[in-house]
């Protein structure tokens, strides 16, 4: 296997392949440095674990760097940010090649791109089994929280549900084409996020761990119940989409791209079609 500084070596030039006049200093260092303009920062991190969050039988590195930069780059949308920097760490199992980081590497890359994100430092180290952390650095203006849904508001979503948890189970199955890519890599959009927040909306999560598990945050964080009525066949409990829910006022702009699927009302938790939600989505802890 490379030592560390040949394996950060060779991902650097990617990393750094396009200039960035406010990094002042960047990989190589303890720490990077970068000149921010006066304004509000939101940060964010995610962990991804070989066999829990990802199957390299099933997934390409590339594809894997990208879905975990996806989930990161989607909780500074949600936040009503916009994703600049990232740190990227990870462990590697015996045997992992310069190859190898190089294309989890440009599957990182090539998702932070999107959105004219930056790698800007991390560290790796060795592990048995392969993990992923990335913690992300944005800017906002106005941050969008779960604790602001008001009674009356609509409840939106930036799409439907379900297709990573439908491409997971026949992934299981042994199929390999192209219904399986919304689990592989998750098309994240990330220009829904943005109108939803440009729109006024009152709070919103991204739909990492199912459509029930973050209404349920919104709920409880904003005080008050949340009644979904439609006739869309919508998957509520499986995860890792990331489309985006989100509580707006009627008397606002509607979103474009947004769905409508219910309202806040007075009381708690969550009811789907006159049925109280119990699920609580995907959780990595027995509670």
């Amino acid at each position: 296997m490379a030592s560390e500084s040949e394996l950060i070596a060779a991902v650097r030039a990617i990393f750094e392949a396009t200039p960035d006049e406010r990094v002042l200093i960047g990989i190589g260092d303890d720490g990077a440095v970068i000149s921010q303009p006066k304004g509000r920062v939101v940060l964010a991190t995610d962990i991804a674990v070989e066999g829990t969050h990802f199957n390299r039988e099933w997934s390409s590195l590339f594809e894997i760097g990208a879905k975990i930069t996806a989930a990161n780059l989607a909780d500074i949308y949600a936040m009503g940010g916009k994703p600049e920097y990232l740190l990227v760490a990870a462990a590697l199992p015996h045997g992992f090649t310069v190859p190898d980081i190089q294309e989890l590497a440009r599957g990182i890359v090539d998702e932070a791109s999107k959105v004219g994100a930056r790698v800007v430092g991390g560290d790796v180290t060795a592990s048995q089994q392969l993990v992923i952390s990335i913690a992300a650095y944005g800017s906002v203006k106005e941050s969008v929280t779960r604790n602001g849904a008001q009674v009356g508001d609509l409840v939106i979503i930036s799409d439907l549900p379900g297709a990573s948890a439908a491409g997971l189970e026949l992934l299981k199955q042994g199929v390999r084409d192209e219904r399986t890519l919304p689990h592989r890599r998750p098309i994240v959009n990330y220009e829904a996020a943005k109108d939803f927040a440009l729109a006024g909306v009152s709070a919103m999560c991204d739909v990492s761990d199912g459509l029930t598990s973050e209404l349920l945050h919104i709920a409880k964080a904003s005080g008050v119940g949340i009644e979904i009525r439609t006739d869309e066949a919508i998957d509520f409990n499986g995860g890792e989409d990331h489309i985006f829910v989100a509580t707006i006022s009627p008397h606002l702009p509607f979103p474009r791209q947004a769905i409508e699927i219910g309202r806040v009302v007075l009381g708690k938790g969550v009811r789907i079609n006159g049925e109280i939600a119990t699920h609580k989505g995907f959780t990595h802890f027995l509670e």
